[in-house]
């Protein structure tokens, strides 16, 4: 009898196509949306999870769960420590979606530095604005950006402002690289104090945890040039809105790009989308027809591994001290 996958949340035809194309040989899928009845996830051995909550009910509604895959690496909507109560590993796809979310990333960062949002609306509209945003314009080439992490996604980022825009990088991470991985990347690493202070352009690249929910507030905020911006591809709440749109309010830095939010899907009412200076794309970052097919493979690597293997020690596990047995 075929092992059963349910790929639970949210999937377009086309990852459910290709989770479907990667299934190993004796397993088989099948979608559960959010919403619908847990009795349909009650067989489910193995779990791909995206864009839904996964919580201690869902999990008891699964009593055979061996492994919750999250396509893609944040994980913050799954309870990791009722999984490790159930010793049920939680696997992240460890630089699946490390190009797509960083391409974003550095065209967030072009986005806000020339206006694109703004003279587009214009043009729309029928005026041909040549000036009005000018001086607060800003080439890429040359700047300085500050990194916070410094993962797969933010050292792709490093590759491209550096090779493709001849920038100088800056990082800052609680695990810092060593010296040959610093020279390797390119990057120096200092206190986030003084990236803030320094950079031209603060990109952030770490996880949700309670350790870094409400990091950059208006204190670090007020740390930044006037001519700085800052760019979120990561989580919402690593930033304490209310402050970044009072910094915006005042004109203490230039702008923001923003791809992730403190309640999503974002209000049509939020401040942020009444500011020119503001560019957001609705948590999209790993959003590519064409990285379905990566993110499916490794997924499916993900559980085939596990069922082979029933390691605790996967590179991939990340509520590996919450689990109740080693394997």
């Amino acid at each position: 009898m075929a092992k059963k996958i349910v790929l639970y949340g949210n999937f377009s035809e086309n990852m459910i196509k290709e989770l479907n194309s990667k299934c190993p040989e004796g397993f088989e899928t099948y979608h559960v949306a959010v919403g619908d009845d847990l009795q349909n996830i009650s067989d489910a051995q193995y779990m791909v999870n995206r864009g839904s909550k996964v919580d201690a009910l869902i999990m008891d509604a699964a009593p055979h769960l061996k492994w919750i895959q999250k396509w893609g690496v944040g994980y913050d909507k799954i309870d990791v420590e009722a999984a490790g109560e159930r010793n049920i590993p939680v696997g992240i796809c460890v630089g699946g979606n490390s190009i797509p979310v960083a391409e974003l990333t550095v065209t967030l960062m072009l986005d806000v530095y020339r206006n694109i949002l703004p003279l587009n609306e214009k043009m729309k509209s029928g005026v041909w604005d040549r000036e009005t945003y000018s001086d607060r314009s800003y080439l890429l080439h040359g700047k300085i950006i500050g990194l916070i992490g410094i993962g797969n996604i933010a050292k792709k980022v490093a590759s491209i402002v550096k090779n493709g825009f001849g920038a100088q990088v800056l990082y800052y991470d609680v695990f810092r690289l060593n010296e040959e991985e610093e020279k390797t990347h390119g990057v120096k690493y200092v206190d986030l104090d003084t990236l803030m202070e320094q950079s031209d352009i603060v990109s952030i690249h770490i996880p949700l945890l309670e350790t870094t929910e409400g990091l950059i507030d208006y204190n670090k905020l007020s740390k930044m040039k006037p001519t700085a911006c800052i760019i979120n591809t990561s989580r919402g709440n690593i930033i304490k809105e209310d402050d970044l749109i009072t910094v915006l309010r005042e004109g203490r830095i230039l702008g923001a790009g923003l791809d992730t939010f403190a309640q999503e899907p974002l209000s049509k009412d939020s401040e942020l989308l009444k500011l020119d200076c503001v560019v957001t794309t609705p948590h999209c970052g790993g959003n590519t027809v064409d990285n379905d097919v990566n993110m499916a493979a490794i997924c499916m690597e993900c559980i085939s591994r596990y069922d082979a293997i029933g390691s605790h020690d996967m590179r991939e596990i990340v509520n590996r001290k919450f689990l109740k047995s080693k394997k």
